[in-house]
């Protein structure tokens, strides 16, 4: 016993100065973090609109720069960055804060730790034995307000509380929340206010299971758990709840050894298999698992609807997936599980066939979503069900990360960052659309912005 610890010490001493010695480049985070007034010009109509907005829209994403990525992957791994902007009576502040990980502060006194898969292993391996920080531990994919409180998430580390200052517009990290019955906390978990709850997911890939689990959401402590058991690789996303139902769909996610050869990421998605999807009944605790005649991959869920026979799932279906390609295509379309039956079937549109889209956003009977074309996302497309109402297109305009609703007097506006290059120099700015007539506001915020994943709009 005594030889082993031995060997581990000096395991952990080496794999600090290796890190140190071999990368040098330290993060200076607090030179990269913007607290700046935007200076603005609109006709006064519009400036009547931007001074009734009392909050922050915010938007959650990794410190990448997106012309350097060519996996999804090392997408994913980027430090987390929060961009806000905050409304006061006509007067807007920019925000960039970097949220202070345990990764994040350890590359700081220490340098930046490699981004390799083997590494990465190597480093979660020393992880689990407490005596490493949490190397996927970046909180870069979304944010969660549970009664004003704020939390950045990541589906590989636990939250980690913010503090938006509406007061002093500022934003700063306060502290990782360690959850004693989770070591990962889903970064689409869901607060219901009605009985105070969390509804979150951890995946095992190991074991090839996924825990959902309840928690207070004061004392962060464990309400119930329930193991769910999976024949492929259990990588989920996001997941539902509808009523007393939690639904989470099984992607045939499998190893390729040969990937490996070929320096490619080694999960991929096996569309020859099937998909199928889980429905946990958590006043029984009992699942009811259905199968599709496909397979696909869900990232994130537009809409559910329960009626008596039938569960209607609306949601981008990924027919192809490899993590080391950063171009993927979604699929917009509407699956019905017949709970009598037990078939399935998925329902499409030809015209939203021959779309891109992702990052759904609901409001009243609609959804919104980012639409990608040409690898360039530069579009919204607004639908009721499977039918377009809407598309707004920006001709070399770029949407920088997910899109918000907020009511405005009654009228929800779109939230969203964008960005165009005119001789090589990134022009930023944040656009406002009424959601009813689809006028726009535009505000410049003469920053590059990085890239988002998720967003939040937050009422004062």
């Amino acid at each position: 016993m005594k030889f082993w610890i031995l060997v581990l010490f000096f395991t952990t001493s080496l794999s600090y100065k290796m890190f140190s010695l071999f990368n040098n480049r330290l993060l200076k985070i607090k030179d990269k973090e913007i607290n700046k007034k935007l200076n603005y010009n609109l006709p006064c109509e519009k400036q009547e609109i931007i001074k009734k907005i009392d909050g922050v829209y915010a938007l959650i994403g990794p410190d990448v720069n997106i012309k350097n990525i060519s996996t999804l992957f090392n997408l994913f791994i980027g430090n987390g960055i929060v961009q806000a902007v905050f409304f006061n009576k006509g007067e807007l502040i920019y925000v960039k804060h970097y949220v202070r990980t345990e990764k994040l502060l350890y590359e700081e006194k220490n340098g930046v730790l490699p981004s390799g898969i083997m590494h990465l292993l190597f480093l979660s391996f020393l992880n689990k034995l407490h005596i490493f920080p949490n190397p996927l531990g970046v909180a870069n994919t979304a944010l969660l307000n549970i009664k004003n409180k704020i939390y950045a998430l990541y589906e590989r580390d636990t939250p980690y509380l913010l503090n938006i200052d509406f007061v002093s517009k500022t934003i700063d990290t306060i502290k990782k929340i360690e959850i004693k019955s989770m070591a990962y906390f889903s970064a689409h978990s869901k607060y219901d206010e009605n009985d105070n709850t969390i509804h979150s997911i951890e995946y095992n890939v190991i074991e090839n299971n996924v825990k959902y689990k309840q928690l207070n959401s004061d004392s962060m402590s464990l309400k119930m758990n329930k193991v769910i058991h999976f024949q492929y690789i259990p990588i989920i996303h996001d997941f539902i709840k509808i009523n007393n139902k939690i639904i989470i769909t099984e992607s045939p996610i499998v190893f390729c050894g040969n990937n490996i050869i070929k320096k490619k990421s080694p999960i991929l998605l096996d569309n020859s298999r099937k998909t199928s999807i889980h429905v946990l009944d958590t006043t029984t605790m009992i699942t009811e698992k259905y199968y599709t005649k496909e397979g696909f991959y869900i990232f994130h869920y537009a809409d559910c609807i329960e009626k008596d026979e039938t569960i209607e799932i609306y949601a981008s279906l990924y027919n192809e997936l490899d993590f080391s390609d950063l171009n993927i295509n979604g699929k917009y379309r509407k699956i019905i599980i017949n709970k009598n039956s037990k078939n399935v079937d998925i329902i499409r549109n030809d015209q939203l066939e021959n779309l891109n889209l992702e990052f759904p956003i609901k409001f009243e009977d609609k959804i919104v979503f980012r639409n990608t074309k040409n690898s360039k996302t530069n579009g919204f497309i607004i639908c009721k069900e499977l039918e377009i109402i809407k598309e707004i297109n920006f001709e070399e305009r770029f949407i920088l990360g997910e899109p918000s609703i907020s009511y405005i007097e009654g009228t929800p506006y779109l939230f969203a960052f964008t960005f165009d290059y005119k001789n090589s120099v990134q022009n930023s700015f944040l656009v406002i659309i009424n959601m009813y007539n689809y006028e726009e506001i535009e505000i410049p915020i003469d920053e590059k912005l990085n890239i988002g994943f998720h967003s939040i709009f937050i009422d004062q």
